[in-house]
Formats: structure tokens, C-alpha cells, sequence
């Protein structure tokens, strides 16, 4: 696993919670005591995990918990009185927040670390190939509009105006897209 940073969000018992974090999440630990200060935290780095020992200071967590599982790509673990659990299960899990009742079994808050730490991980490569698709699309956006120009202006087919492109791209030694983009630029004013 590799080292990331850890937003441990706890009024009490955060000797506990570090001894417990230590060995199963290395890296940086950075420990604050209520919500406020850690969404100004959260908001000026990166996590990997964020715990949060409810109640905090200046409200329950569960708030702080939605909020960073939304606007963050952090893990986000969120410990609570068992009788507290299942009254906030259901909007806590609908934003993704992972849940642990107390008294925390160290067994369980492992696994359900390791557990968030993995679907974090997994989200990530799908946000990573999500980006690449998106970046692929917008390209062929830019390809299709030159193609589009070649035939209105050039009057020829799609599949000619195809071989334009790619004619020129090989010639030059330019990527497909940088050779549309010239010509976007040639034909529109």
C-alpha cells in the first residue's frame, strides 16, 4: 500500500485511533478536533482516509462525513455509537461514507480501513480512465469538426477528407488532433 496522507477527525480518543491507524494506513497523519477545521484542511490537500470519531466538537460528523465523501476522492470512515448506526446508515452509505460502531472492534476497523482504502483505490482508476476517455472524445470532437470543414470546403467525401487528415499527421509527424486543430484554424475566422 502506498503512503497517503490521513485526516483523522476526533475530539477524543485520537491515541487510540493513530495506534489503531499506524500499521494498516503508513503515512502522515494530520489530527484535528472538529468539522470546521477539518473541511478547512481537507479542502487545502489530499487524503486518502478520512476518520471520523463522532461526536465532534461542533456537530455529529455524519455532516462532515457526507460532505467530504462528495467532494472529495478520500475514503471516508465514519465511527459511531452502535444505536446511533442504523438511524444514520442509509444516508450515510448512500454518499459513501463506510460506518463503524463503537465500541470499535480492531479487527473490524482494519478490515473496514482496508476495505475503503481499496474502493478508493479502484475509484481512482476508474476517474483516471474516465479522464483519458473524455480527453479521447474531445479530440475526436475536434477531428469531426475538421473533417466537417474539409468536405464543406473541399468538397469531398468523409472518408477522403479522413485520409487527409491522417496524410497529413503521418507527414508531418503530428498527432491526428494537432493536424485538425490547423485546419480548424485555416478555414475558421
Amino acid at each position: 500500500m502506498a503512503e497517503a496522507k490521513t485526516l483523522l477527525v476526533a475530539a477524543q480518543g485520537q491515541d487510540k485511533l493513530r495506534q489503531w491507524l499506524a500499521p494498516i494506513q503508513p503515512g502522515e497523519i494530520v489530527t484535528v478536533r472538529g468539522a470546521a477545521e477539518a473541511r478547512r484542511v481537507a479542502a487545502g490537500d489530499a487524503y486518502a482516509l478520512v476518520l471520523i470519531n463522532a461526536p465532534l466538537l461542533d456537530e455529529t460528523g455524519l455532516e462532515l462525513a457526507i460532505d467530504l465523501a462528495r467532494r472529495t476522492t478520500a475514503a471516508v470512515i465514519l465511527l459511531v455509537k452502535t444505536e446511533l448506526a442504523t438511524l444514520i446508515a442509509d444516508n450515510a452509505t448512500d454518499a459513501g461514507v463506510l460506518i463503524v460502531t463503537k465500541p470499535v472492534i480492531p479487527q473490524l476497523f482494519e478490515q473496514t480501513v482496508r476495505v475503503g482504502v481499496a474502493s478508493r483505490n479502484r475509484m481512482l482508476l476508474y476517474k483516471s480512465e474516465n479522464e483519458k476517455l473524455l480527453k479521447k472524445y474531445e479530440e475526436l470532437k475536434i477531428v469531426d469538426r475538421a473533417k466537417c470543414l474539409l468536405i464543406e470546403h473541399m468538397h469531398i467525401t468523409e472518408e477522403e477528407a479522413h485520409r487527409v487528415l491522417e496524410k497529413e499527421a503521418m507527414n508531418t509527424r503530428m498527432p491526428r488532433v494537432r493536424v485538425a486543430r490547423q485546419v480548424l484554424e485555416s478555414f475558421e475566422l
